[in-house]
């Protein structure tokens, strides 16, 4: 049964000029058929399609020598230029030479049998004169004059490659040629009407569509994928958190970035000589506060002695130098206890959720910089299971179905937990830290009510709902990973 082809004007042209060659590369293709290369690359892979044509794939290798590589072949190989002044001791070698090419070609002499040390004298094994130029110079004179290279170099082409002298360049090339079914139907006389992909209104009245022809499409083709804008899927978990709080009937809070040592640390009884206070793990600036504030005498007296209540403090003379000191906030407390301090009448739900700043290393699991979530509720009946309460509802919203807590320690809470939602394939995963504020922080700021306070990691969240291994990943520009992210990340864990 003979098949009927249908073909385009396209291919009809691109079958005509196979079928004078036997196989030929897209771009003489293209000029063949006077088309651009795209164009004639669509109608061959259609005629491949329909088993008409075939294309392949060619890569050649090349070689080229590298800027090391073309200093080289002009001066010669550091292991030749210092055979060339041998003997020599090291010490006169190295004010010859450069460091590293008296590294290098301390190396390759011993290889390559050239010379051996002895007393501290670099001296050659065979007459210099006496020793000719290896394969691997003369690859270099080749490549330098652009003359191809034999065969049996290929062995020292990759020594030079891997000493970087050389590089592998690759030159791909795609070869047309025509199946038997394409040129039994080349050899017959191809009438192809003009195909149109759109009728216009002076083809209709005129009657000139009855002789053109209608551009058919496979509706089975999947089409090229639409990606519309949409937020960062970071941006969007931040803002899924915002609103999970607002819901709840909290205000949320902003502050400076920039913050005194006194809200950042002092106000919430962390001892002056705290570890996480030390400049390996902080961003202290060259500035100061104007003045701190009021309060300041009462917290000093409860770092001391612990001030009119039952406590010891942490002893000790308590600096207003250092508690002026500005640093970089190292979290987003510093925030709410000022806004605490500041409106001390209850009730008061507020949160913060924003960047701060430590001193870390960058890896998989730490970056100077990240997202914090704050919150606190002060009321006279707050209890420690409001405080489970809160975050269980919140993680719940956020799509963690087991949420569990663990008793934690934290400076500046009492008692403290941390919790930790349940992932499938990891386990239980710890989210961060909560407790109540220790009266040793509410009472100098004359806070008179209990506080429940958390600080809870966005990025850890982030990494969970994203399926991210590598922190990093939130703050990269993957235009293919932002492309195909979800844009709704709601669901159950």
């Amino acid at each position: 049964m003979e098949i009927k082809y249908d073909l385009t004007p396209g291919e009809a042209i691109v079958l005509r000029a196979l079928k004078r060659n036997d196989k030929l590369t897209t771009s003489v293709l293209a000029a063949s058929c006077n088309q651009k290369i795209e164009v004639c690359v669509q109608s061959a892979m259609m005629l491949e399609q329909k088993g008409l044509a075939k294309l392949k794939d060619v890569v050649n290798e090349r070689y080229a020598l590298t800027d090391e590589g073309e200093k080289y072949a002009l001066e010669g190989l550091p292991e030749r230029q210092m055979l060339s002044i041998l003997p020599i001791s090291i010490d006169e070698a190295k004010k010859r030479f450069s460091e590293k090419l008296v590294v290098i070609s301390l190396g390759w002499l011993k290889r390559k049998n050239w010379a051996v040390i002895k007393k501290g004298v670099l001296t050659p094994t065979t007459s210099a004169e006496r020793i000719e130029r290896g394969r691997d110079e003369q690859v270099l004179t080749l490549l330098l004059d652009k003359k191809p290279i034999p065969e049996a170099y290929k062995k020292s082409i990759a020594e030079l490659v891997k000493r970087s002298l050389v590089r592998v360049e690759e030159d791909k090339t795609r070869i047309v040629s025509l199946t038997e079914a394409g040129l039994k139907l080349a050899s017959e006389d191809i009438d192809v009407a003009p195909e149109v992909a759109m009728l216009t209104q002076q083809m209709i009245t005129g009657g000139d569509w009855k002789k053109v022809k209608l551009k058919s499409y496979d509706i089975h083709i999947t089409p090229p994928p639409i990606y519309g804008g949409k937020l960062h899927p970071y941006e969007r978990i931040i803002r899924e958190m915002r609103n999970i709080f607002l819901e709840m009937g909290f205000t949320e809070l902003k502050g400076e970035i920039v913050q005194s040592s006194f809200w950042n640390f002092d106000s919430l009884f962390q001892p002056q000589d705290h570890p996480a206070r030390d400049m390996q793990d902080t961003f202290y600036l060259n500035s100061t506060a104007d003045e701190l504030p009021s309060c300041y005498q009462t917290v000093q007296a409860m770092h001391e002695h612990g001030g009119t209540i039952d406590s010891t403090g942490w002893g000790g003379s308590w600096s207003k130098e250092k508690a002026a000191q500005d640093v970089l906030r190292t979290h987003t407390t510093p925030i709410t206890i000022k806004y605490l301090a500041e409106s001390p009448v209850p009730p008061v739900k507020a949160f913060c959720i924003d960047r701060v700043y430590r001193r870390e290393a960058i890896d998989p699991t730490h970056t100077p910089e990240f997202e914090q979530l704050e919150g606190v509720v002060m009321d006279e009946d707050m209890s420690f299971t409001n405080l489970l309460g809160y975050l269980s509802e919140f993680y719940h919203r956020m799509g963690f179905k087991d949420v569990r807590f663990r008793p934690g320690y934290f400076p500046y809470t009492e008692p403290s937990v941390e919790p930790e939602v349940y992932i499938e394939e990891l386990g239980w995963v710890e989210l961060g830290g909560a407790g109540m504020f220790r009266k040793e922080v509410t009472e100098p700021l004359g806070i008179t009510s209990p506080v429940l306070a958390w600080g809870l990691g966005v990025s850890r969240v982030a990494m969970l709902k994203l399926k991210l291994l590598d922190l990093r990943e939130l703050y990269q520009s993957d235009i293919n990973w932002l492309r195909t992210s979800s844009v709704c990340l709601r669901k159950l864990y």
